[in-house]
């Protein structure tokens, strides 16, 4: 190539090789300067890859950091393909890296900008998947460029069609193979599917290299060097290096957990842990590093070493005496089951004395809000007079009262006496704000004057405070998605700031923990989005935040030190292991936790669609029997296979199940959820929707071996996905224009475009058999109906006329059937005639507890119905809080 002319690019000189092609210098000959440009082999040409190749280049070409090579162009010249970069004149880190590693002030000026520009591309759903020191540009002027941002990613899909996973190795040695494989995460090693969290594993070797000039892991051949990933532990940085501040050496051990959920969440947490540390370190607030050994032997260094010795206990001993008690180890022992009744209690609130528990149980049938007294005695149902939902109690500082949220009186926050009785409404809220504004229980003041409730109002959600003497009330926003609920709303003891969960729904499994500063409206994130996050509370000072989070694994408890203003002080930290809470409470005197421990449990059933009278249970076929949770599913076009979302594994992930022998196969195993999976018209591939990119978008995979393609993109959230009839384009929910609306994109992604525009929310699109239509549920009037509209754009008709949920189209396009709980407070499946719109019930599930659930839609062949049913289990427990 060198001397040829490709476009208006003539090649100088050749850079280098690796497995997607050669990289070259050359002059642009129109704008008079040097590029590099990386040709593609033939042998990687073909159409589809040369889609993909283009697809990623353009997102990469989209990222503008300084810490990123630009890349220009893709472009053909005479059947070659090749793009234009950025020309980096420097050297690579592994060229800078000497044998004892960086000195502190240059190990900061890489480290930083490297998490920084890697965050930067993260945000953008773009994963860099070969971090290492040769893929680290150092300029002439210091300044750090990754290259090749985001090819990897295209390097395993060209691996999996037979191509070399590993293009950039080079042998060394005869059985030596080094580069790739020493930086490759667990997850990439064992060829499981990966997230961004695979990037800051690598970063961690990166780092590790730069601070010690060791690599980690250890091997003289491929093979060896995959089992020193997966299994070995390496030696502490600051071991290697003592002259490591110990923080440093922290940060690096945990970017390298195995587990990626034990890792930093996201790499915008590395760069904010060292950019902290080297303020600190620049402040001399932290030690550069442990001071040097000693050379001498002699009885002046003993003595010295002696007084030291002691100088360090005497200080540890003060500092544990002298701690504020919030300060001090926390453990939680004598674990006491409260509630034993069948169904579920939830949402516990201490009375000031902490000697009862008021809380929600539907063991009635009905939501009620129930009160049992902690040293033993029979529960009493407070609100029986109801036959509606109550929920979410909260007692009042003097324990006279108990505030809570109900579907009475058109929906809103009530108080009534503590003992039952006459309620009376405070705060009013929207019927569309069920089922997840019951997800907060009112906050009192700490004189019980005054009462917060969540409210919404259009795609805005508030926090109103009312003055319970004169009932005036004033409103803030409180910060968070687009189209997301605000849920366990607490306020803090000193009435500074506002905790609470940003969520999709009640059912929400990623979620986000944020504080809001009420004085100046500050929003602080507490927790990274990446987990399950909620309950947050505090303890009885104001200095830590509690949640519960599966950040670990299982569900527990977990607090974060907080400063005067509630900023963050450092890591959130464990105090359970393998509890299994989903809320707690503190007890006034922070003697005590309350806390609910329980599941979801939801498995699949085929019922038979008759025409002379509604199918029973008796009708009816369990299909699954799991102690799991699956939230949505769809029929095979063959009708002889099931794919659903389950989190059976501990993360909900797609999984293929045969109708005939219950058989399972999963076919997704990434860290973060994948949900509400529709099957392909020819059955190939399968489209769904997932956090793997940080936020909610619509992914494609092929239903055999395959990796997965990212269709949408945007800063809001995109859900519910299905297919057209012909394969081409992909209708789907999108908050994009501040609720969510019904947008179509084609399969192999680009523009999407919008359907519908209401601020009532569209919601689970579903094509026609013949693609004319599509039928979607929406609050258009306050309820949720079945609509149907044009799939070109139109105005919607609606077609029922009582509370619909989850359409689904029958195989001749004549019935949609829906689910709806309209007679008598039971769920059941409906029909509704599109000849002459009339509506049928075509089930009759009285006799067994759950429900269909609001995600629970529906699929048919027209023969059976198949659906996921529900049940909820959940008990009160109390703990004995001790501080050490």
């Amino acid at each position: 190539m060198i001397g040829q002319t490709l476009s208006h690019y003539k090649v100088i000189e050749k850079l280098g090789s690796g497995g997607m092609g050669d990289v070259y210098v050359a002059e642009d000959m129109k704008l008079g300067r040097k590029v590099a440009l990386k040709v593609l082999p033939p042998e990687v040409a073909s159409e589809e890859r040369l889609m993909r190749f283009e697809r990623e280049a353009k997102a990469i070409a989209a990222l503008n950091h300084p810490n990123i090579v630009t890349v220009f162009s893709v472009e053909e010249s005479e059947d070659v393909h090749f793009i234009t970069m950025e020309l980096v004149p420097g050297k690579t880190l592994s060229e800078l890296i000497p044998k004892k590693g960086l000195p502190l002030n240059k190990f900061f000026e890489i480290a930083i900008p490297l998490a920084d520009a890697v965050s930067t591309a993260h945000d953008q759903g773009i994963i860099h998947r070969d971090l290492k020191p040769d893929n680290l540009m150092v300029s002439e002027e210091g300044r750090l460029k990754i290259l090749d941002f985001g090819l990897a990613k295209l390097k395993q899909e060209f691996a999996e069609e037979g191509l070399s996973e590993l293009p950039t190795q080079s042998p060394t040695q005869e059985g030596r193979i080094l580069g790739t494989v020493a930086y490759m995460s667990p997850e990439q090693a064992e060829g499981k599917q990966i997230d961004h969290r695979s990037d800051i594993f690598s970063i961690g070797i990166i780092l590790y290299e730069m601070a010690t000039g060791q690599r980690p892991f250890k091997g003289d051949t491929t093979a060896s060097m995959l089992s020193s990933i997966l299994r070995d532990t390496p030696t502490s940085a600051t071991e290697i290096n003592p002259d490591l501040p110990r923080d440093l050496g922290k940060v690096i051990k945990r970017c390298l957990e195995k587990e990626p959920r034990r890792r930093y969440q996201t790499a915008i947490d590395v760069f904010n842990e060292l950019e902290e540390l080297k303020k600190d370190i620049d402040s001399g607030e932290v030690f550069e590093g442990a001071p040097s050994r000693p050379q001498s032997k002699g009885k002046l260094w003993l003595f010295a070493a002696t007084v030291a010795v002691l100088a360090l206990a005497l200080t540890g001993i003060l500092t544990y005496i002298l701690r504020p008690s919030a300060e001090k180890a926390l453990q939680l022992t004598n674990p006491m089951q409260l509630t034993m009744a069948i169904g579920v209690e939830t949402e516990p609130s201490w009375s000031p004395e902490g000697g009862r528990l008021a809380y929600s149980s539907n063991q009635s049938g009905n939501w009620d809000i129930w009160v049992s007294q902690v040293g033993g005695g029979p529960p009493v149902n407070l609100t029986a007079d109801h036959t509606g939902w109550d929920r979410s109690p909260s007692w009042s500082p003097d324990g006279s009262q108990i505030a809570f949220y109900s579907e009475r009186e058109g929906v809103g926050y009530f108080i009534m006496p503590a003992l039952g009785g006459p309620s009376r409404k405070v705060i009013a809220a929207g019927a569309h704000d069920i089922p997840s504004e019951f997800q907060n229980a009112p906050q009192w003041s700490s004189d019980g004057k005054r009462l917060v409730g969540v409210v919404r109002e259009g795609v805005d959600v508030f926090a109103e405070t009312v003055s319970l003497e004169s009932g005036s009330s004033e409103r803030v926003l409180l910060p968070g998605r687009a189209g997301d609920h605000r849920m366990h709303l607490n306020w803090s003891p000193d009435e500074r700031l506002f905790a609470y969960v940003d969520g999709k729904n009640d059912t929400s499994q990623v979620t986000q923990i944020h504080l809001f500063r009420i004085s100046d409206g500050t929003d602080i994130v507490v927790t990274t989005g990446w987990s399950n996050d909620w309950s947050p509370s505090w303890s009885e000072d104001g200095r830590f935040l509690y949640f519960v989070s599966n950040y670990g694994g299982s569900m527990d408890l977990w607090r974060q030190p907080l400063g005067d203003d509630g900023t963050l002080q450092g890591s959130p930290q464990r105090i359970t292991t393998g509890v299994g809470m989903r809320s707690t409470v503190f007890s006034p005197d922070g003697s005590k936790l309350a806390y609910q421990r329980g599941t979801t449990v939801s498995n699949i059933w085929r019922i038979p669609i008759l025409h002379d009278r509604p199918a029973t249970w008796a009708d009816a076929r369990q299909l699954t029997f799991e102690q799991a949770y699956i939230e949505f599913l769809d029929l095979s076009p063959d009708g002889d296979r099931l794919i659903v979302s389950s989190d059976r594994s501990g993360n909900p992930d797609l999984w293929m199940i045969s109708i005939e022998d219950g058989t399972m196969r999963q076919l997704t195993t990434n860290p973060t959820p994948d949900w509400a999976p529709k099957w392909s018209p020819d059955g190939k591939e399968v489209v769904f929707y997932a956090y793997r990119s940080g936020a909610r978008e619509i992914w494609v995979m092929p239903v055999g071996f395959g990796s997965a393609r990212q269709i949408t993109s945007s800063e809001t959230r995109n859900a519910i996905p299905d297919w057209s009839p012909d394969g081409r384009n992909i209708a789907f929910a999108s908050w994009e224009s501040g609720s969510p609306d019904i947008w179509v994109v084609s399969a192999e992604g680009g523009e999407p475009r919008q359907v519908t525009n209401n601020i009532a929310n569209d919601y689970y699109p579903a094509w026609s058999p013949d693609g004319r239509w599509f039928a979607f549920f929406s609050f258009r009037g306050g309820m949720t109906r079945i609509w149907r509209m044009p799939a070109e754009g139109g105005t919607p008709e609606r077609l029922t006329s009582i509370p619909s949920w989850g359409p689904a189209w029958s195989p001749d396009g004549t019935r949609i059937f829906f689910a709806s709980k309209h007679d008598a407070d039971l769920w059941n499946l409906w029909e509704v005639s599109l000849d002459d719109g009339a509506e049928r019930v075509v089930t009759d599930l009285a006799g067994r507890r759950g429900n269909l659930g609001l995600n629970q839609a529906p699929v048919t062949d027209g023969q059976y119905l198949y659906f996921a049913w529900a049940e909820d289990f959940g008990d009160i427990w109390v703990m004995d809080v001790v501080q050490e």
